[in-house]
């Protein structure tokens, strides 16, 4: 577990912080309309996951999810870090939208790298909906260049309003 600002803490996830988790994905990616930077509401209807995806994910050998918790144990964000291909997949990055803008995600981001890093990971990869041009432009600023990979929309637990894609982004590190 890192200790951040000694208050703030990342952990890896347990059967008992799935709902809080759940309900912090599911915010940041709904969003309320004009609020939140990270919505997704205009592209996508639905939840973004569910108590029994998170349950599958967090079942499989290749998959971390970490939390990052306040001092009284609030989840204010999450990460999911997938063992694949050679290089360490970061999905379902997600902060509370009250609490955004405040460092978390990068801080999940720096997080990330290390847990990279220690696992002999050269890269980071992550896909964004090609139509999210400022988030796209959020993980330019922290490093992550396109690949020119495109991967068409699937998600179980919502559907598209707009046709989009996923755009992979990769990240080398030194």
């Amino acid at each position: 577990m890192e200790q951040m600002r000694e208050t703030l803490s990342i952990s890896v996830i347990t059967e008992t912080d799935i709902p809080a988790v759940t309900q912090v994905v599911n915010s940041a990616y709904e969003g309320e309309p004009g609020k939140s930077w990270t919505s997704e509401g205009h592209l996508v209807e639905g939840q973004r996951t569910t108590e029994t995806i998170l349950r599958d994910l967090i079942s499989r050998p290749s998959v971390n999810i970490f939390k990052y918790s306040d001092a009284q144990g609030v989840i204010l964000g999450c990460v999911l870090l997938e063992k694949k291909e050679g290089t360490l997949y970061l999905g379902m990055l997600s902060v509370l939208p009250k609490v955004q803008a405040a460092g978390i995600g990068a801080r999940l981001i720096q997080f990330s790298e290390s847990f990279a890093r220690e696992h002999q990971y050269n890269s980071i990869t992550i896909t964004v909906i090609d139509k999210r041009y400022e988030l796209m432009e959020w993980y330019r600023r922290k490093g992550f260049v396109p690949t020119g990979k495109l991967e068409p929309f699937s998600n179980k637990s919502s559907s598209a309003i707009d046709e989009f894609s996923f755009m992979e982004m990769r990240k080398e590190l030194l």
